[in-house]
């Protein structure tokens, strides 16, 4: 994934997350936070919103009073701003990453090839290993 195209992902995540809890992470694919952020959600409705305010929310849509609702909204408020600091948090990390010469997408330091477009990384000219006597073969 380039940088360039991590642009607004951030923004993107926490205005997702003020619609669902839990939805923003899904953009991300943090999936335990995904499903942590949506049980939160929905034990904190069934907890603070009185059991007759929910029947009458979800058939006939009326609305439960503001107080009722303020624990729900909160909750909703830290999911969003938890899915933009997990979405800054890994544009960061990926900016840090040094970029494949090939495609210029992040690698992985761990990895002997880019994952993108599966150049070889990390070496040089053919020279011999003086360990093994081994050629490497740059391609």
């Amino acid at each position: 994934m380039n940088l360039n195209s991590l642009k607004g992902r951030p923004l993107v995540a926490a205005l997702l997350a003020t619609l669902v809890a839990g939805l923003g992470h899904l953009y991300l694919k943090k999936w335990a936070r995904t499903v942590a952020w949506f049980t939160l959600i929905y034990v904190a409705g069934l907890v603070f919103v009185p059991r007759p305010e929910l029947i009458a929310l979800v058939n006939q849509g009326a609305e439960p009073p503001v107080a009722h609702l303020l624990p729900v909204l909160a909750i909703q408020f830290l999911s969003a701003l938890d899915a933009y600091r997990v979405a800054r948090t890994e544009r960061r990390r990926l900016a840090a990453l040094d970029p494949c010469p090939n495609c210029g997408k992040p690698t992985d330091d761990d990895l002997e090839f880019c994952p993108w477009c599966t150049q070889r990384l990390g070496v040089e000219s053919p020279e011999q290993d003086g360990a093994s006597g081994n050629r490497l073969i740059s391609r």
